[in-house]
């Protein structure tokens, strides 16, 4: 049996507007009739999924540290120190987070360190 398509006689906006007139008990029975909705606002990833990967990456991040923690006074990144970045309020750490992401990493020279370092100058 194929499947009739059938012309959108609005536009996805006057939807919008007519589903926020609608009661809750409305919007439910649009999504029976259209189970399509749940999926495409289901989660991309479940939150214990989510908590999985932070472990692990707090794992693979502590073992490249020699498993030892950072110090609040230590350089984290951009010549901060942790103290220094947790010192940032949300929106200027959101903005070190976003400039940081556009870098290019591949083109930055990796230096292996001992975590007793002292930085010159």
């Amino acid at each position: 049996m194929s499947r009739a398509i059938w012309p959108m006689p609005v536009s996805v906006e006057q939807i919008a507007v007519v589903v926020r007139q609608m009661s809750p008990d409305e919007q439910r029975r649009l999504v029976e009739l259209a189970p399509e909705l749940r999926k495409v606002l289901a989660p991309v990833r479940t939150q214990s999924q989510a908590q999985e990967s932070a472990r692990v990456l707090r794992e693979e991040m502590l073992e490249e540290l020699g498993g030892e923690l950072l110090r609040a006074d230590e350089a984290f990144l951009g010549g901060l120190t942790l103290e220094g970045y947790w010192g940032l309020p949300d929106g200027e750490r959101a903005r070190l987070w976003t400039r940081w992401a556009e870098e290019d990493w591949d083109t930055i020279e990796e230096v292996d360190v001992s975590l007793n370092t002292v930085p010159a100058g």
